[in-house]
């Protein structure tokens, strides 16, 4: 991790001495390595820049590489298995406005024959644009973010639906999001911001979350709004925010604190107790590895958990989550619905018996998407 940020360098053994640099993204931490056939050497980088790709140094992947994305166009090709003699690949074709399909390719003689497709009932539609756009916080510092914008619209004065990603030590990038499309299609801009505290973007990046639950974090996500407002892509008088995990934590907060900037909020799998989540998890936010992140990620848990701000709602607030869910645990909702309740405050709460925290089965996903645009229908409609 040289200036920040992960990069691939050549190390020498037994001494571990630092050598020549092999690879760096401007910008952008590098995913991983892709190990040679013996595993003696590396035949590929794996980088997110705009999107996920790999770097291959292996010139006879490179090739098949360049073949493979002449005959898909515009779409983006990604090798994602292999044979052990490395001559046979399957490839998985799409792009962020098309669920896509995975293909069987034999460089021999340059076939490339569909295996199946992502989504059966999709197939290869081409749904709506998206791109990578960034903007100023308030604090001066530079957010990425994603914007999809409904096919078939003007892009001005939309509404807007805030899609914080999950992690919060994760980020989104150009890949096929269904949900985000999903709200697309039904006519919304949707945002995506990579607040800090995400990953890919180097330790400084990630470092300036510490300590920002709720707060700075927060801010990133609202200046979002201005910055789409001010470009007149976005009705700032028609926002919401919809998330899950993290980004369901940031929704309740969002309901909590910030109201007058959103006509409503949906959280999905949401943490809404940070001390009771610690409990329940003893590594959440670092908290058995790094007890000085743990302070400094969250040092006053109570005011900053949408539980105990549950008077503070001035929004009506959609709170899904699954009863199998085993990473952030389904009393966390139920805890914020009965504090929504005690206080008199709009919500709908809806508990799937079989749901899990990643949208594992389709009913779910189905479920939940209906409940969703039902809820944004009536508080925020497109």
């Amino acid at each position: 991790m040289i200036r920040g940020r992960d990069e691939i360098y050549e190390v020498s053994l037994p001494d571990l001495k630092l050598g020549k640099k092999l690879y760096g993204a401007e910008g952008y931490d590098v995913d991983g390595i892709v190990e040679n056939a013996t595993g003696d050497d590396i035949d590929g980088i794996t980088v997110t820049d705009r999107f996920g790709h790999t770097i291959w140094l292996n010139p006879k992947l490179k090739e098949i590489q360049d073949a493979v994305d002449k005959a898909v166009g515009t779409r983006r090709a990604r090798i994602v298995s292999w044979d052990r003699t490395r001559s046979k690949f399957l490839v998985q074709v799409g792009s962020p406005s098309q669920a896509g399909a995975l293909y069987f390719y034999d460089p021999a003689n340059g076939s490339m024959q569909r295996y199946s497709w992502q989504n059966t009932d999709l197939k290869g539609r081409m749904l709506s644009p998206v791109t990578t756009i960034r903007y100023m916080a308030r604090d001066g510092v530079e957010i990425e973010a994603l914007l999809t914008l409904p096919r078939g619209r003007s892009p001005k004065a939309l509404p807007l639906i805030v899609l914080p990603h999950g992690g919060p030590f994760a980020r989104d990038s150009e890949d096929w999001d269904w949900w985000a499309q999903y709200l697309a299609e039904t006519g919304y801009a949707v945002v995506q911001p990579n607040y800090r505290g995400s990953s890919g973007y180097g330790t400084v990046f990630a470092r300036r979350g510490e300590g920002q639950w709720g707060l700075k974090m927060q801010d990133d996500l609202n200046d979002a709004i201005i910055d789409l407002a001010k470009k007149g892509i976005a009705d700032p008088k028609r926002v919401c925010m919809a998330g899950a995990s993290y980004g369901g934590y940031a929704a309740m907060r969002a309901a909590q604190r910030d109201g007058a900037l959103y006509r409503c909020a949906i959280s999905y799998a949401g943490v809404s107790d940070l001390q009771a989540m610690q409990r329940y998890d003893g590594k959440f936010l670092y908290g058995k590895t790094r007890g000085d992140w743990l302070k400094k990620q969250a040092p006053d848990y109570r005011s900053v958990s949408p539980r105990f701000g549950a008077a503070d709602f001035s929004i009506p607030i959609l709170i899904l989550h699954g009863r199998e869910d085993k990473r952030v645990p389904v009393k966390q909702s139920r805890m914020m619905a009965a504090a929504l309740k005690e206080a008199g405050k709009p919500y709908d709460y809806i508990e799937q018996p079989l749901g899990d925290h990643h949208f594992t089965r389709a009913e779910d996903r189905l479920e939940f998407l209906k409940a969703m645009g039902a809820f944004l229908a009536k508080y925020n409609p497109a």
